[in-house]
């Protein structure tokens, strides 16, 4: 079952909770809510049920915060209306909910997480990456670490890229990369590597399956990324860096 699937059943018994309560108080007009539980054991089992349901609903708009809803038009006006009062009741007691959600998260990936940091070879040399691209560098090896496979493959990318711009300007050819007056389109950069610079045909392997990978991934819907996919991707990495020209 879907966590959309789940978190609307789940509204559905809040509301129903609510009902039966509302029976319950329309039989006691004049006591409250803390008299009723004291002396109506189903009242005061509604209204633990109430409290249970809802951090279980607020839980589940944790784990759906950053998943938009395929079509809002496929949802009822009353559902739309749960989902916004939910959010803005959620927003009340989020510092609640979140640590005992990322705790749970926690336990449940830790032991792949470990598994992934000693598959990731240690990489001391660090000559041609700006401050600038080690970020980059470090949230690639972070994604992989946390199974964000087709984000860590994907910013493999701009790290080559940033790198060889960086030795194409040095070497005095960066209108190569624009064309003249930065107004015609240049040429490619395994073009400039082969033709202009010379450099081996190694690095240039390297360069277009980093490059390739990351296009397939943005622009192929059926492209598959797998954690192995992800490692290759990071070993291509460190051994484009290793065997680069210094840009400097």
């Amino acid at each position: 079952m879907s966590i959309k699937k789940k978190l609307f059943e789940k509204i559905r018994e809040y509301h129903e909770i609510l009902r039966e309560r509302a029976v319950i108080e329309s039989e006691n007009p004049d006591m409250s809510d803390s008299d009723l539980c004291e002396i109506n054991d189903e009242y005061a089992c509604l209204s633990r049920r109430e409290t249970v349901v809802q951090d279980e609903i607020e839980s589940m708009m944790l784990d759906i915060r950053g998943t938009p809803f395929d079509n809002l038009k496929n949802l009822s006006k009353t559902q739309i209306k749960d989902l916004r009062f939910f959010v803005k009741c959620a927003n009340l007691s989020y510092d609640i909910n979140i640590g005992t959600c990322l705790d749970y998260r926690w336990l449940i990936i830790k032991e792949e997480v470990k598994k992934r940091y000693k598959e990731i070879r240690p990489f001391m040399l660090a000559e041609n990456l700006t401050p600038y691209i080690k970020a980059y560098y470090e949230e690639a090896i972070d994604c992989y670490k946390f199974g964000f496979f087709k984000a860590s493959c994907i910013l493999c990318r701009p790290i080559i890229e940033s790198i060889a711009e960086r030795y194409i300007k040095n070497c005095g050819k960066e209108s190569l990369l624009h064309g003249k007056n930065k107004a015609k389109k240049g040429r490619s950069i395994p073009d400039i590597f082969k033709n202009e610079l010379g450099l081996p045909i190694q690095i240039i392997k390297l360069y277009s399956q980093i490059v390739a990978k990351a296009d397939n991934i943005l622009h192929e819907e059926c492209e598959k990324v797998t954690q192995k996919n992800a490692l290759q991707s990071i070993k291509l990495l460190q051994s484009f860096i290793k065997k680069f020209p210094s840009t400097k």
